[in-house]
């Protein structure tokens, strides 16, 4: 009878405990994702070589950088994907220093042109490798809980 008033009991614990947890920390991978991250790589290196000609084009190739890094942050935050996010939230802090410094120092193109011109070549220099990485290399699994 002891037995069968325990399984009556509202107050007892579970009989059976999920192993499962509530929020699965893993990433789920996207095709969109990789293909923003692939679109960022492409802009970044057009906007260095368009900008080596003509500096006036970061008026242009700022904005359309910008948007594709808030693609990536949007898309990977949906996925769970944290270092995408900060990879595409990286592109947004970037375009807002260089409108800053500008705005700030009251730059016009001829007094901008190498600072921003060595800003930008510092930052493909980190941004095209962890986009390679992000998009070709970085472990597939579902279950990878590191990244």
């Amino acid at each position: 009878m002891a037995a069968e008033s325990h399984e009556l009991n509202p107050y007892a614990t579970p009989a059976t405990v999920s192993d499962a947890p509530l929020i699965d920390g893993a990433r789920l991978r996207s095709p969109w994702l990789r293909r923003f991250v692939v679109l960022q790589a492409i802009v970044i290196v057009t906007s260095l070589a368009v900008e080596a000609y003509q500096h006036e084009s970061i008026v242009g190739s700022g904005p359309l950088f910008s948007l594709v890094g808030l693609a990536i942050a949007v898309i990977a935050f949906r996925k769970r994907d944290y270092v995408a996010v900060l990879f595409g939230g990286s592109a947004i802090v970037f375009a807002s220093l260089i409108v800053f410094l500008i705005n700030y120092n009251s730059w016009g193109p001829p007094q901008g042109d190498y600072p921003i011109t060595l800003l930008s070549y510092t930052y493909a220099a980190f941004a095209l490798p962890i986009s390679y990485w992000l998009a070709f290399v970085r472990p597939r699994s579902a279950g990878n809980h590191l990244l």
